[in-house]
Parts: C-alpha cells; sequence; structure tokens
C-alpha cells in the first residue's frame, strides 16, 4: 500500500488589481489537501483523433469490467489525473464507448480538455471512460489511475 497526497490551490487577484486582475471584487486563496491509500498506478499517453470517415474516433481509455467495483459508491475506485498534452487540439472525455462526442454522441461527453488543461477526479469504475478528439485534430492524452486500496 502507498500513499498519494493531492492538493489544489486556487488564488486570485481581486478584480480591482492593476497586476493578473481576477473574477471577483475580492482576492481569492483556496487550498484543499487529502490523503488517499493506493495500492495500484497506471499511466499511459495516448495520441488522440478526432472524427473521421474511417471511424477512427477515439477510444476506451479506462475500461471498468478490468475492475471488480462493487456498485457500492466509495468502496471500489480511485482517482483519475488527466492532461491535455497538445498545444492546439481539444480532447473530449466521455463515460460511454466513444461516438462523436462533438456531435451525436455529446450526451456521453462529460468534459472538454482544452490544450494544457487537466482534470483530477474520483472514479468508481462502474463505467468505461472514453476519449476522442474534436474535428479533425490530433492531440495528445496523458492519464494516470491511482486504484483505492482494497479494489479487486
Amino acid at each position: 500500500m502507498g500513499v498519494i497526497k493531492p492538493t489544489l490551490t486556487l488564488t486570485s487577484n481581486a478584480s480591482s488589481s492593476s497586476n493578473d486582475p481576477g473574477p471577483m471584487s475580492i482576492a481569492l486563496s483556496l487550498s484543499a489537501t487529502d490523503s488517499h491509500a493506493v495500492d495500484k498506478v497506471l499511466t499511459k499517453i495516448l495520441d488522440v483523433k478526432g472524427v473521421y470517415t474511417d471511424g477512427d474516433e477515439g477510444g476506451t481509455l479506462f475500461d471498468a469490467s478490468d475492475y471488480t467495483a462493487s456498485g457500492a459508491a466509495g468502496t471500489d475506485g480511485g482517482w483519475v489525473y488527466l492532461k491535455n498534452i497538445h498545444a492546439t487540439g481539444h480532447v473530449y472525455i466521455g463515460h460511454a464507448a466513444a461516438s462523436n462526442m462533438e456531435g451525436g454522441g455529446a450526451a456521453a461527453r462529460l468534459m472538454t480538455l482544452k490544450p494544457e488543461e487537466f482534470a483530477f477526479f474520483p472514479w468508481d469504475m462502474n463505467a468505461d471512460i472514453s476519449f476522442q478528439g474534436n474535428d479533425n485534430h490530433t492531440a495528445a492524452l496523458e492519464a494516470w489511475l491511482f486504484i483505492r486500496t482494497g479494489t479487486a
């Protein structure tokens, strides 16, 4: 067993600041830290393509059936870190098979990672996590999965 300690820090100046004005009338300083027991870590970097006529439309990033999930929220699972490491292309992240998350499959899309954006979130391993690029752009996606201690 190992431990990870994610920390999120959000800061901004007041909107009246002459240097990097923030979105609010007051300055913001928010920080949260936690500690999670982890048994296994998986990582990958993927080339991500947009929708093409040959059907190359992304794929499954993490397949829920590769893990034994009890279905009880917070029992099995882990934490996912994703980062779009491309300078121009967008990456769509969804909860079902990648099927044009930009168009008709938009209901399966959970988020869009613009260039250099990232996300860190818990995952109960009850549904697949899928990916796809936007339009005809190519991007790159860095992905880490930290599997909670006790998850089979």
